[in-house]
């Protein structure tokens, strides 16, 4: 019976089906996230329906000489990747006594602290682990006054249309390759820091010109550096955090105490480096650490970046 279920046909439907509109609504999350986390282990998956996938990831694991099992390494790589979009979304319309069973949080006081001082703060995601559960996470628990930088076409996706209506976050809304919208994004986010609130934005975001070039595990990687260029022109603080995957579908909401912003004797742009340089070091550390939680396309790129000198 499995081994007929398992066929590319039969694999592609229930993938249509967890994306639509109904599979949100009757798959249980529970049961959904075993469902992944089991086909992600099977050879089906490893040797045929993600055979395009993996080499890349094998090439990554080479390149950073990760010694890990790969076997291990690429079920959990599938697994992190595979319908992250209807993880993120189902994940939210669970009731709080569910929501509370499966979401648990660490480093909470580091944000807790800083949005106490009324300054605004800049909450740095990345794509690294569950980042579009980042979205509905500060509405569900209670703060309205979150806002999400995200390119025109997030809404259209499935991590941000099938999100609970009163989890949804407020959106900044970016057109690609306009310089003149993004000064309008960062001139109504600065805003939204400094009545206090909080805003969202990925700070290892690959799109538009990067601020500085930092060496990143063996090679050369641009940053942007709009997080930061926030947090000075506002006063707000720079929270840095990782939603990181646990077993039978849980999840950790991993805060970092916030960011360095440098001292008055300093210039602007060392600032901004300083900052940069931070966000940098703790990203590589993760990535090091847990290779298998990096986002797929960035795996990509990052094979395909040159080597530092």
């Amino acid at each position: 019976m499995i081994k007929f279920l398992l066929k590319r046909r039969n694999v592609r439907k229930a993938t249509d089906f967890f994306n639509s509109d109904k599979g949100l609504k009757v798959i249980p999350y529970g049961w959904g996230s075993r469902l992944i986390s089991w086909f992600c282990a099977t050879d089906f998956a490893h040797d045929e329906f993600f055979k395009k996938r993996l080499p890349a990831f094998n090439e990554f694991l080479e390149q950073i000489k990760d010694k890990q099992d790969k076997r291990r390494a690429a079920t959990e790589f599938l697994t992190v990747n595979f319908l992250h979009g209807w993880r993120t979304s189902s994940l939210t319309h669970l009731g709080n006594r569910a929501y509370r069973k499966y979401v648990k949080f660490s480093g909470l006081d580091h944000f807790l602290k800083q949005y106490s001082l009324g300054k605004g703060v800049v909450v740095i995601g990345s794509h690294f682990g569950f980042p579009g559960f980042s979205l509905s996470l500060f509405p569900r628990i209670g703060y309205r006054d979150f806002y999400s930088i995200l390119g025109e076409k997030g809404p259209e996706t499935m991590k941000f249309s099938g999100i609970r209506a009163d989890s949804r976050p407020n959106l900044l809304l970016v057109k690609r390759g306009s310089s003149s919208d993004m000064f309008r994004i960062l001139m109504k986010a600065r805003e939204v820091l400094e009545s206090g609130g909080i805003l969202h934005i990925l700070g290892d975001g690959q799109h538009g010109r990067s601020s500085f070039s930092l060496p990143f595990l063996g090679k050369m990687r641009g940053f942007r550096a709009s997080f930061a260029e926030l947090a000075l022109s506002s006063g707000a603080a720079l929270v840095p955090v990782f939603i990181l995957p646990l077993k039978k579908g849980k999840v950790l909401v991993e805060f970092h105490e916030a960011l360095d912003c440098g001292n008055d004797a300093m210039e602007h742009e060392e600032k901004l480096k300083l900052i940069v340089q931070q966000y940098a070091a703790l990203l590589e550390r993760k990535w090091r650490k847990k290779p298998q939680y990096v986002n797929g396309g960035f795996v990509d790129v990052h094979i395909r970046q040159v080597e530092a000198g």
